[in-house]
């Protein structure tokens, strides 16, 4: 929608803007937002969203049927509006309406956003199962355990730009650091995370709350966990903190993140 103002782009072997058209038939685009019409069930959605990329009769029936069998819906969820729908049965149905044409390459933005961890996992399976067809998927999260899941390249952008690209283990390489140490404590104060931040040998420590995580955690990056684990549980037991589990474990892509922007995901 934007001319560039140099340079050229392409999506496959077509030029977006010599060959809009060709491109956009190349294209799949699953928007963060649910697309579908809540007054229509998920077939009549499905045909609709055909039409309009020029399918009909016999081509467009079989493929609605494939679809529909891709998006794990029973019979009765089918025939019923989508207003009616969850929000992890709407998310495959916006899927499914974007692989119609049987597009090349997909775009998926934040496609997990807002769902159950049911139904988290059953739209990774979904993404999967378009990866072994060979389909080339390009996807926006801020999820990094969505990314070190489902790429096999890795892009983190901070204030516009692209910072790190690579692999989850290429990127986990480039910050030099090898350990997260995660402890529970019954509460996390500013001065702890201070406290803690000053001990030689910690590249960083901040809080965080997974979708998975009941409470608050306090994650420790650091390259010699053996050699500061004492002096951190000296430094929550000064600061008046009960320690409830300390675990230790690899440098996630959550880690790499941080290690590099300087901040919480949350911020």
């Amino acid at each position: 929608m934007l001319n560039p103002t140099s340079g050229t782009i392409k999506v496959g072997e077509y030029n977006i803007q010599k060959q809009p058209m060709k491109v956009k038939e190349t294209l799949g685009v699953v928007p963060q937002d649910i697309v579908l019409y809540d007054y229509l069930n998920a077939k009549e959605n499905l045909s609709f969203y055909g039409r309009i990329y020029g399918l009909s009769g016999k081509k467009l029936k079989i493929r609605i049927d494939e679809l529909l069998k891709f998006t794990q819906l029973d019979e009765k969820a089918v025939k019923r509006h989508v207003s009616k729908y969850s929000g992890g049965m709407k998310r495959r149905v916006n899927i499914a309406a974007a692989l119609l044409h049987e597009p090349e390459v997909i775009l998926l933005d934040e496609p997990t956003a807002g769902l159950d961890p049911q139904n988290k996992l059953a739209l990774w399976e979904i993404i999967q199962s378009l990866k072994k067809q060979g389909k080339t998927i390009v996807l926006t999260t801020h999820m990094m355990d969505e990314a070190e899941e489902l790429c096999e390249r890795v892009a983190i952008r901070d204030q516009g730009k692209i910072i790190a690209l690579g692999s989850p283990s290429e990127l986990v390489k480039k910050v030099k650091m090898e350990n997260t140490i995660t402890v529970v404590p019954d509460k996390i104060t500013t001065k702890l995370i201070e406290g803690i931040k000053g001990i030689t040998g910690v590249k960083n420590a901040y809080s965080s709350k997974g979708e998975t995580e009941q409470s608050e955690t306090l994650k420790v990056i650091t390259d010699c966990p053996d050699d500061i684990l004492p002096e951190i549980v000296s430094t929550i037991v000064k600061d008046e903190t009960k320690v409830l589990s300390i675990q230790l474990s690899r440098v996630t892509l959550e880690d790499v993140f941080i290690a590099l922007t300087g901040r919480s995901l949350r911020e």
